[in-house]
């Protein structure tokens, strides 16, 4: 019983003392928040292949000589914030009354007929409204009205009818 306790003991001591060792000092962590706070237009590539913060991209510099595209090596490049592969102000339906999320809550704005607010990380703005879906269409039988769910399905369409895949589902309909 007095071993068990006494190889706790050690346990937790070296524990503790690893815990302490392992901490960033006070000067690595106001250095990682400096480089974070100055990161945009920071240079970054070159021969040394200097990173970029979290959330920041390392991109060509366009006022150098040395570009990548035409052969050229070791490049440098500023560092750019990162924005969301979503985010390109281009996505079908979408119509950004700011691309800024942090002003959208202070912004009041309205939506036309057929569109509805929305906002996410890329901004804020209206979306048009998906057509709404007739499931009683008597031209129409649905297998399933989960698109997803469609996408596993196997299902074949009898006499007059053919498949069908939409936002609203799956199944068979009348060929006109």
């Amino acid at each position: 019983m007095s071993i068990r306790l006494m190889w706790c003991s050690v346990l937790v001591i070296g524990a503790a003392l690893c815990g302490t060792g392992c901490a960033p000092s006070a000067e690595a962590q106001q250095e990682v928040a400096s480089r974070q706070q100055h990161a945009e237009g920071d240079f970054c590539g070159g021969f040394a292949g200097t990173p970029c913060s979290e959330g920041y991209a390392c991109i060509d510099d366009p006022n150098d000589s040395c570009d990548p595209a035409q052969g050229g090596a070791d490049c440098g490049g500023t560092c750019q914030k990162e924005t969301p592969a979503a985010c390109t102000g281009r996505e079908p339906d979408l119509k950004y009354v700011s691309r800024d999320p942090a002003q959208c809550a202070l912004i009041r704005y309205t939506c036309k007929e057929g569109y509805v607010p929305f906002s996410n990380e890329c901004g804020c703005g209206c979306q048009k409204l998906p057509p709404a879906c007739d499931y009683n269409d008597p031209n129409r039988t649905y297998v399933s009205r989960d698109p997803d769910a469609c996408a596993a399905i196997t299902f074949i369409c009898e006499g007059n009818t053919q498949g069908f895949f939409d936002q609203c589902g799956c199944g068979c309909e009348v060929v006109p």
